[in-house]
């Protein structure tokens, strides 16, 4: 597996690409608001001549779409996310004046619900999304259990934690549908239990890993 990771717009969204050997990719939050972003996403998937087959968002907060309708655009995959998240795409001008980030184009409609235990994958490439509410309803987690080799180097499992779970906290939970006790409930009980090793990476800021977190809660 290739992975290559972006961070886009103002509030410092973390993206993720994951390619196979046959060029096969999926695109975890490419939240590409700005033209300089779209254009390094659109470069990086034409240098290494990549066929993008799945958009995936972790949770439908206006901050992590700002790419989709490129996306869907540019390379006819609609976006998936969980059900319970949908609500978020019919706020997504009250979220722009909220927190003062301008959108160019709005999301559009997802075309697949994922929810807990499905798989995504492509050949070489398998994720099991987690469903974890508390920072929106609907919020994912993406975990990869055997990714082989990363970018050439043997790898742990990996987690993709959105807006969950960051290296030394957790998401907040007083947005829309936000619920801290369900919130933290989710994280033990379902990421806290996975190997140690877990390389985690977050929907912002520095990787983690499953052990280093389990000592905050």
């Amino acid at each position: 597996m290739d992975l290559k990771q972006f961070v886009f717009n103002p509030f410092g969204v973390n993206g993720f690409v994951l390619s196979n050997d046959a060029g096969d990719a999926i695109l975890i939050d490419p939240s590409a608001g700005r033209e300089v972003e779209r254009k390094a996403l659109a470069d990086y998937i034409e240098a290494k001549g990549l066929k993008v087959r799945h958009l995936l968002n972790t949770h439908l907060h206006l901050d992590h779409v700002l790419g989709n309708a490129f996306v869907e655009r540019t390379y006819g995959v609609a976006p998936e996310a969980h059900e319970e998240d949908m609500f978020l795409l019919d706020l997504q001008e009250e979220q722009s004046q909220m927190f003062g980030l301008p959108v160019e184009e709005t999301s559009p409609a997802l075309g697949n619900y994922l929810a807990e235990g499905d798989v995504v994958e492509v050949p070489g490439i398998s994720l099991k999304a987690l469903h974890i509410a508390g920072h929106s309803p609907g919020g994912l987690a993406f975990y990869c259990e055997n990714p082989g080799k990363v970018n050439g180097n043997a790898a742990p499992p990996l987690l993709f934690s959105g807006d969950i779970l960051f290296a030394g906290s957790m998401g907040r939970s007083d947005l829309f549908g936000g619920d801290e006790e369900a919130l933290i409930k989710g994280i033990k009980e379902k990421l806290l239990v996975l190997p140690e090793e877990t390389l985690v990476f977050p929907g912002h800021g520095p990787s983690t890993t499953i052990g280093d977190e389990r000592c905050w809660f």
